[in-house]
């Protein structure tokens, strides 16, 4: 489904990613760890054309997008919940989650996204017409993940959904994502939490300073001895 080649990019003078290759097939859960700093993030934005690639290409079901405006990758079946959850804080959960379908005219369809979105995360329709700056840490990552399905995408990208949450509110999190995955949406992980990245994933790739030092099965990575020492505390 996608396939970054080759790819570099950066911002002002610095460059960030040093031509990088991965790839997420259809209906996987890839997971993208390392150290912060290591070009996770940026990785994430330049397949949403927040940043330009310098070099390389980046493929969207056989389709180079590389140089499409980020309105349009969108409406080609991509979205983001990015890292910082970056709410509107001071309209409501309801008006998050219609940004998130800005692009749509399906109204039917949004209806029954909505219905969606609130079955997966019963709070927000409590919490519907609160100011979504005046939710929980939880329920603003739940408010962010909303917004992005709201957009129907194909490819999910989520960037550390599980920063700054307790334990129990990230486990939650982790089992919406694993019941996305299992009803078909293909998920690119960017994850702090090593370890819940690796047990939730298919496939990982480790990053390291702009580069991919280490890539395969999600399993195989956790019993890797590199990585279990420089990422999972063993």
């Amino acid at each position: 489904m996608l396939a970054l080649r080759n790819l570099s990019t950066g911002y002002g003078r610095l460059e960030v990613l040093h031509g990088i290759s991965l790839e997420v097939r259809e209906g996987e859960i890839v997971t993208l760890i390392g150290a912060n700093g290591a070009g996770k993030s940026t990785t994430l934005n330049a397949i949403c054309g927040l940043v330009r690639a310098r070099a390389g290409s980046i493929e969207l079901g056989g389709r180079d997008i590389t140089r499409l405006p980020t309105n349009a990758i969108i409406r080609a079946g991509v979205a983001q919940s990015p890292e910082g959850r970056k709410l509107f804080s001071e309209l409501t959960v309801l008006e998050n989650l219609e940004m998130g379908a800005y692009l749509r005219s399906d109204s039917g369809a949004m209806a029954a996204d909505f219905r969606r979105v609130f079955a997966l995360f019963p709070i927000l329709e409590e919490r519907k017409h609160q100011a979504a700056g005046s939710l929980s840490g939880g329920e603003q990552q739940m408010c962010a993940i909303g917004r992005a399905l709201m957009a129907r995408p194909k490819l999910l990208l989520l960037d550390e959904p599980s920063l700054g949450l307790a334990p129990l509110v990230c486990q939650q999190i982790f089992e919406v994502i694993r019941g996305l995955n299992r009803e078909g949406t293909t998920i690119l992980l960017v994850e702090q939490c090593a370890h819940s990245a690796l047990k939730l994933a298919h496939r990982a790739y480790v990053m390291e300073t702009g580069t991919i030092s280490l890539s395969g099965k999600a399993c195989d990575l956790a019993c890797d001895e590199k990585v279990k020492a420089a990422y999972l505390g063993e």
